[in-house]
């Protein structure tokens, strides 16, 4: 398939970096590969949007979980196939997925295999995302770390942006509003997130009946009634560990629509990235991707 691999330069680091290399060098030798290089976040974006118009079969991304989710709103309803290459800081999509993390030897061989699986979107608004949208703390941690230290640190960054988020952070008085607005659910909270994957970050499975396919969004309600920070700095460690919620104060809620808010308001991430504030609708999009899988 004639294939346009997006390569960012600037996603990952150490061993990422060096394979980004290798894998523009060998990619470039390939007749049906066209390589493009980002050099702003919106061009990953942009490239995949006049992916369709330019003939091009299958788009690949090399890079994290920021420069997936800006291909995945650059595609829209175009219905081309998304390969991945997890060179990134985090690559939480492709660990999910079961493909390697910095091996751009065995997810060559994943794409060109070609196996399709179909998986669900959601949605905020316009923007499109795979993995997760998180209001409250996790968001407020997410806004505290600087682009160019998560590219030197990777993961370890965020280690002292939750460490100050927990002395700082307040719980809000979230209202979740389910489907056609006919259930309701209010109260005193860290954190929601919305998630159409089960993975938070590598080994933390945050919401363990999560997957891909299923046409649902899986909402967690992080509840202030455990919200000292030993309990929270317990919670995270143990979920860590045991790879599942287990904490029965943290409330599980399946939806297909869910309108998040609070008062006061507070920060929302996207897949990582901070994107806006609560105050959402957000809806899951069945089956409106097809991703290149093991």
């Amino acid at each position: 398939m004639y294939t346009l691999l997006i390569v960012n330069p600037a996603s990952g680091q150490g061993r990422a970096a060096r394979e980004k290399r290798r894998l523009i060098d060998r990619a470039s030798d390939l007749l049906h590969y066209r390589v493009e290089v980002t050099s702003s976040p919106d061009d990953a974006f942009t490239l995949a949007r006049h992916a369709q118009e330019y003939g091009y079969e299958c788009v690949v991304v090399a890079g994290g979980d920021g420069t997936i989710n800006q291909v995945i709103n650059g595609l829209g309803d175009y219905n081309i196939p998304l390969g991945i290459i997890p060179l990134g800081t985090g690559n939480v999509l492709a660990h999910d997925l079961g493909i390697p993390a910095y091996d751009i030897t065995r997810a060559l061989k994943i794409i060109e295999a070609g196996k399709i699986r179909e998986v669900d979107l959601a949605a905020v608004g316009d923007r499109r995302f795979v993995l997760m949208a998180g209001l409250g703390f996790d968001a407020a941690v997410v806004g505290s770390v600087s682009p160019k230290v998560k590219d030197v640190l990777g993961t370890v960054a965020y280690a002292p942006a939750f460490i100050e988020q927990l002395i700082k952070f307040n719980p809000v008085r979230f209202r979740l509003t389910f489907g056609d607005g006919s259930a309701t659910y209010e109260t005193q909270a860290l954190a929601v997130v919305v998630a159409n994957c089960g993975t938070y970050a590598y080994n933390f499975k945050i919401a363990p009946e999560a997957v891909f396919d299923d046409g649902m969004l899986d909402i967690l309600v992080f509840e202030s009634n455990y919200g000292t920070t030993f309990n929270l700095i317990g919670q995270a460690l143990e979920t860590f560990f045991q790879q599942q919620i287990l904490n029965p104060n943290t409330s599980y809620f399946r939806a297909t629509r869910v309108r998040v808010e609070s008062d006061p308001p507070v920060k929302m991430q996207i897949d990582g990235d901070v994107a806006g504030e609560s105050g959402v609708d957000i809806r899951v999009l069945p089956k409106a991707l097809k991703l290149i899988v093991p």
